[in-house]
């Protein structure tokens, strides 16, 4: 065999070489064959839903409510709420890992502030950021101060547009004006005939609910010239009435609220305060420290709180019959005292009081009527049974307007907007206004008719005995200054 013909035969042996190991590495079903592959199993994971809060609006005035929603929590625990730091409710999660928590922003300066959410049980934590806007609502004078008769215009700032607002001088009203597409309201009025010194002036949203209040000091007037002296003697005019005393200026710090304009002045109170939940629970003061029924007392809008000699602070019984037993209050119906809970309620004192809390737990619902009222949530975000006291009715709808459910406890009622949430409502202000007696800025006309024949209806007279106007029907009480902002 030729050198040639062996170079041929080698090709033709190595193509076939390679064909046959091209077919070994074929599938088998390249080759003509059948095989059942078994699917690889596919992995499922399932993805934890990322905890989050989120706010109602992002940024506001101190003092407005806002209401913060988080997700990705665990089921039936309890998240510990916190605003800068300090907290603001404790919410219970629902069995889809969210909740839900209205709350006032508190009197802290303007800025961005970090609303915070931890879960007791899990350690899990979400945040987000809420911006304390600068301003509020005003009030400016023209003239500055001026004598009994002159033209005083005032002007309104911070209502909300289109809304009427009400001003009051020294209790009554004096005009009305309508807020403008910048929420800027005017009220032109003669200044009152009253003796010289400071006297209240507020301005309210008739809408929005919004109030301000500031001081505008009136002056003497002009000493009258007399017409040209008639030849009979004339009796010399009767003095006018000494001028009351003028209140004590107040410190402008961190425990005074331009909103109401009154200070926080006692330690303890102020501690107590905080310690249970602050402008969330009790709203801004509306009086300055002063004596009722026997005990220093300072009046906020939702509660009062007492120092009785002896005893630590302490709220009062605010829905005590002897007070305020009053069920129908600008145009809503709250519910009477239920006798036969009141019965059933553990008593101080008895062994069965150590289940206090569980009874309370009993009567005291999250769900009604299908809302979600979170009543027994809002009990223990309040300060529970030391703050609302016990409770002493079942919910109850409002007979005219079924999205509004209320609940009585001994010392607030707490009230379900549908859609909004639950707040204590501002009995203790409502208080004031029947001490403050006809003319008060926002005392309903219901309210007004069933207070009227109360011991506290109309009480506070400046200048007289204790400031009161009947002393003998409130002993132990000393409303001097009471309600004198500054």
């Amino acid at each position: 065999m030729s050198r040639h013909q062996r170079v041929e035969v080698g090709s033709v042996f190595l193509v076939l070489v390679l064909v046959l190991a091209g077919l070994v590495m074929l599938p088998a079903t390249a080759a003509g064959q059948t095989t059942n592959l078994t699917p690889t199993p596919t992995m499922t994971t399932t993805t934890a839903t990322t905890p989050a809060l989120a706010l109602s609006t992002s940024s506001g005035l101190a003092g407005s409510n806002i209401t913060a929603n988080g997700s990705g929590f665990k089921p039936a625990e309890t998240v510990d709420v916190t605003f800068n730091g300090q907290s603001i409710g404790k919410p219970t999660v629902n069995d889809g890992g969210t909740f839900s928590l209205s709350f006032t922003v508190p009197n802290v300066p303007p800025g961005q502030y970090v609303v915070g959410a931890k879960g007791q049980t899990s350690g899990i934590t979400a945040a987000n950021t809420f911006t304390v806007n600068e301003g509020g609502a005003t009030l400016a004078f023209d003239p500055p101060q001026a004598a009994p008769g002159t033209s005083l215009t005032v002007k309104v700032t911070g209502m909300r547009p289109g809304e009427t607002v009400q001003l009051s001088f020294n209790g009554p009203v004096v005009g009305t004006g309508t807020a403008d597409t910048s929420g800027n309201a005017t009220v032109t009025f003669s200044v009152p005939n009253l003796t010289p010194g400071q006297y209240g002036v507020t301005a309210t949203g008739q809408t929005s609910n919004t109030e301000v209040n500031a001081t505008y000091t009136i002056i003497a007037g002009p000493t009258p010239v007399p017409a040209a002296a008639a030849p009979t003697a004339t009796p010399a005019p009767a003095a006018a009435p000494a001028p009351a005393p003028v209140a004590p200026p107040m410190v402008h710090d961190d425990r005074y609220f331009s909103q109401t304009g009154y200070r926080i002045d006692n330690d303890d109170v102020w501690t107590f305060f905080q310690q249970y939940g602050g402008l969330s629970t009790f709203g801004y003061p509306v009086s300055r420290g002063m004596g009722f029924l026997g005990c220093p007392v300072q009046m906020f809008q939702r509660l009062i709180i007492q120092l009785c000699p002896g005893a630590g602070p302490a709220i009062i019984n605010l829905l005590d019959p002897e007070i305020f037993p009053y069920t129908r209050v600008n145009g809503s119906v709250f519910p009477s005292p239920d006798d036969q809970l009141k019965a059933q309620t553990p008593a101080v004192g008895s062994p069965e009081y150590a289940n206090i809390l569980t009874f309370i737990q009993s009567v005291t619902p999250d769900q009604f009527n299908g809302q979600p009222v979170n009543f027994w949530q809002t009990f223990q975000a309040r300060g529970g049974l030391e703050v609302l006291g016990a409770p002493i009715s079942h919910p109850q709808p409002d007979p005219t307007n079924a999205n509004f459910i209320y609940m009585r406890f001994q010392r607030v009622i707490l009230h379900f907007r549908a859609g909004i949430g639950t707040e204590p409502l501002l009995l203790a202000d409502y208080l004031k206004q029947i001490i403050l007696g006809p003319g008060a800025p926002n005392l309903p006309p219901d309210l007004q008719q069933q207070s009227s024949s109360s011991r506290f209806f109309g009480q506070y007279c400046r200048g007289g005995t204790r400031w009161i106007c009947r002393p003998n029907d409130l002993p132990g009480t000393d409303l001097t200054f009471a309600f004198e902002q500054g």
